[in-house]
């Protein structure tokens, strides 16, 4: 064997070798789409050593340390049996992934304002008697985020429990200088970053952020969506950014849902900083007033053991009668996905899909164009936003159900990342948000694919590597 000494090239064959068995090993142990598996397959042996390396980054999809987060189990308030036969399908294979989060008596509004978002917001704070909890993937401390942390400062002096909860790569501005952060700390009040990034580089979960928006006062009153905390998002009338704020959605909703919510924060906020919250399961002003509606919450991500949330978007495009409309920032469905939308257009379903026209992630724009293309050939209607960055997540599915909360369509927010959604089957509130899409098509133009074959190919190219974005 001395001869071998002499030939370094064997010897980094034989490495590379070694680590790209190791990878795919683990790729087959996380059980991986087939798509998902050949993008990375495909990654490995085009580019050499940074494909191992890229796979060791961002290939993560589930926990698999001794300290992994401990596994999410939705269970019951109150018995509630649906009466619609959507909601009663999708209860039931929802309890089939231990998610029974199906509850009555919510009262839910819908706002769409960045500005009306912001005094909801602080409204919320002040009004707050007992307990601030904010979990956000995105916090900065712009004139929005300073004047928060300056109320929840104010809060916390008053004797209310303040915990905030960022991710540590949206929030990386503040993780890597958190003196902003120091006000708060001293008037009480306690701040923790998910999963940090050093740390969770060397256990191979960096790829794992918490995307999940859960803004809960007193456990009865949350704030959900797509709304990250910062100007971009939210924020006074005479302060805007320089290119105007982001269009989103905010759901307010008083009443039992906001317990499950309650739940996957104190999951969340245990696994960050090994302190145990209690709470409250008996309230009888949340539990006896039944007089609202009937809302779903799913988590989804590493904290999950099925893939619930994507099997209930599957399962519901494939239910669509009549209309589906979907408004989301960025469009890179897996295979599935695709073939279902694909499969009800061509059976009369009239799917309208409205997307930025230039989103914030050059990559996923490049990446969503063969799908658009498919899409709009089998007679799809794809709309480009023109005003601002649309960052909205909102599905409807004919006048049945509308799904809201913080996943995009896409691979990360389908199987990576970890999210929150709600089911709403409010009739009423479904017409709202299909008025309000109309208002959006407004201001949209068109989808119209490039008859260029260089754009094509290069559309198809990226295809290739969409399950890994």
């Amino acid at each position: 064997m001395d001869f071998l000494l002499d030939y370094p090239l064997f010897w980094i064959y034989l490495t590379y070798t070694t680590l790209v068995i190791a990878t795919v090993l683990h790729m087959l142990y996380q059980r991986r789409s087939p798509q998902n598996l050949m993008a990375w397959l495909l990654t490995l042996i085009l580019l050499p050593f940074l494909g191992v390396f890229l796979y060791l980054l961002l290939g993560s999809r589930k926990f698999l340390l001794k300290r992994r987060k401990p596994v999410i189990r939705m269970s019951p308030i109150s018995s509630v049996k649906p009466d619609k036969t959507l909601a009663i399908q999708l209860d039931e294979l929802l309890r089939a992934n231990q998610i029974a989060g199906a509850t009555l008596g919510n009262q839910i509004s819908l706002h769409t304002d960045a500005i009306e978002a912001f005094n909801l917001f602080m409204q919320a704070i002040e009004s707050a008697q007992s307990s601030i909890h904010l979990q956000t993937y995105i916090f900065q401390a712009d004139c929005t985020g300073i004047e928060i942390l300056d109320a929840l400062a104010r809060k916390a002096k008053q004797g209310v429990q303040v915990r905030l909860l960022m991710d540590a790569v949206g929030s990386f501005a503040l993780y890597r200088q958190p003196k902003s952060l120091e006000k708060l700390r001293q008037a009480g009040g306690q701040y923790a970053f998910f999963q940090p990034i050093l740390r969770s580089f060397l256990s191979n979960q960096v790829n794992l952020r918490n995307h999940r928006k859960i803004y809960l006062f007193d456990q009865t009153t949350l704030l959900t969506g797509g709304i990250n905390l910062t100007n971009d998002y939210l924020g006074r009338r005479d302060n805007p950014p320089k290119n105007g704020r982001w269009l989103d959605l905010l759901c307010k909703i008083q009443g039992p849902n906001a317990l499950h919510y309650q739940n996957i924060f104190n999951a969340d906020w245990l696994y960050t900083t090994n302190e145990t919250l209690p709470v409250t399961t008996t309230s009888p002003i949340i539990l006896n007033n039944h007089e609202g509606e009937l809302l779903q919450v799913i988590p989804s991500g590493p904290d999950i053991d099925s893939d619930a949330l994507f099997e209930t978007l599957l399962q519901s495009i494939y239910r669509a009668k009549h209309t589906i409309k979907m408004v989301t920032p960025y469009f890179v469905p897996d295979s599935s996905i695709m073939n279902a939308l694909m499969i009800a257009v061509k059976r009369g379903v009239k799917l309208t899909l409205i997307t930025p026209q230039t989103s914030d992630h050059l990559i996923f724009d490049l990446g969503r164009s063969s799908y658009l293309r498919e899409l709009k050939e089998v007679g799809a209607e794809i709309f480009f936003y023109q005003t601002n960055m649309l960052h909205a997540k909102l599905t409807i599915i004919d006048q049945e159900l509308m799904i809201i909360g913080s996943a995009n369509i896409d691979y990360r927010s389908l199987f990576i990342n970890h999210e929150v959604v709600n089911l709403i089957y409010s009739k009423p509130l479904i017409i709202e948000m299909q008025t309000w899409t109309d208002t959006l098509l407004l201001e949209s133009l068109p989808y119209q694919p490039s008859d260029h074959k260089l754009r094509k190919l290069l559309e198809n190219f990226t295809r290739i590597f969409a399950p890994i974005l």
